[in-house]
């Protein structure tokens, strides 16, 4: 498997049947009913757990009640474009389109080694494409399926909170100007962490530069983390959002110092941390862990490894614990199935 840096990529491919035909993971996390009734899937007929027509065969691996892949066989371009079609919730009509972008003969090239790539640039879903045998024996393999990020995307940090064994783990990546971040602080992330045996709550640093503040706020919390206390610090940050954030950042220290003691941290050490900016590259890596995940603006949260579209969407969350506590799991059957395009 390897992934190319083509002009024209599967991501944008993509993006081709997404945004140009208006269709994205319309039914990735519906039902399997609901893939089996697309428009481009009719005259197919259900055999040995998939849906065939001709040559074409189209399956959906299912976690936990929902669609997190789909797979299809086909020995043509335009049966791989029903099939991947179906996953995206591409009208009939916008089929020719997908189809066009399907055979673009650099995709086509790279997908006799095998091709992998996130669709968009939100890093919510993948595609994967492979080409084998020649002429008549041409066969076509793709797959559209959710992104679940693993364990080791994220890098280990002290920001956390709720049991280390808890069965859902949310990583959030927060700039501590960030209105909307407060707004998660004020609401959902109270709902977490008093959930503590089935939430764990990571917290990674991602101060946006146009945020002149954020930085060393970022620094700041990650000092009180050392000592044990980021959560208490951090909520003091957001209780006095109003107060700490349209300062000058020489002035914004000495209120930091103050929400430390408001928090139970030892001062002394934690000015001498802040002071020598200690945790600067810490809070680096954290941005820069949190750009190879995708992460382009904040908050943005990921459940059990996949991208929220709305944290405070209950019926989501309820989707995305279900897939990923499944057994097998969303993660576990998607990474079986992309062993087909390596």
């Amino acid at each position: 498997m390897k992934r190319s840096n083509l002009v024209l990529t599967a991501r944008v491919v993509a993006l081709g049947a997404a945004l140009t035909l208006g269709a994205s993971q319309a039914q990735l996390m519906g039902t399997p009913a609901q893939l089996a009734a697309q428009p481009t899937l009719k005259g197919f007929s259900a055999q040995g757990g998939g849906l065939v027509s001709g040559a074409t065969r189209v399956t959906a691996d299912v976690a936990g009640g929902r669609v997190v892949g789909v797979f299809v066989e086909s020995d043509s371009v335009s049966g791989l474009a029903r099939g991947i079609g179906a996953g995206w919730g591409v009208a009939e009509k916008d089929l020719p389109t997908l189809t066009q972008n399907l055979s673009n003969p650099q995709l086509l090239a790279a997908a006799r080694t095998g091709y992998v790539d996130l669709t968009d640039d939100s890093g919510t879903d993948l595609i994967a494409l492979k080409i084998t045998g020649e002429g008549n024996s041409t066969r076509y393999l793709g797959y559209v399926a959710m992104k679940v990020w693993p364990d080791s995307a994220f890098p280990p940090v002290k920001a956390a909170a709720g049991s280390v064994g808890a069965p859902n783990v949310l990583r959030i990546f927060s700039d501590f100007q960030c209105p909307y971040c407060k707004q998660l602080w004020d609401t959902s992330m109270r709902d977490w962490r008093a959930a503590p045996a089935s939430f764990r709550v990571v917290h990674y640093e991602f101060p946006l530069s146009f945020h002149r503040n954020a930085q060393g706020a970022a620094e700041a919390s990650e000092c009180a983390a050392a000592q044990g206390r980021f959560m208490p610090f951090a909520d003091q940050l957001f209780a006095n959002f109003a107060t700490w954030t349209p300062l000058d950042p020489k002035d914004a220290p000495a209120k930091y110092a103050g929400y430390a003691r408001a928090a139970g941290l030892d001062t002394a050490a934690f000015k001498t941390c802040v002071g020598q900016r200690t945790f600067r590259a810490d809070v680096e890596a954290q941005m820069k862990a949190g750009m190879a995940v995708n992460v382009q603006g904040t908050p943005t949260v990921f459940l059990n490894g996949m991208k929220l579209t709305d944290y405070s969407d209950a019926a989501e969350l309820a989707q995305v614990r279900a897939v990923t506590t499944a057994r097998p799991g969303a993660a576990t059957l998607i990474d079986a199935r992309l062993q087909l395009f390596r």
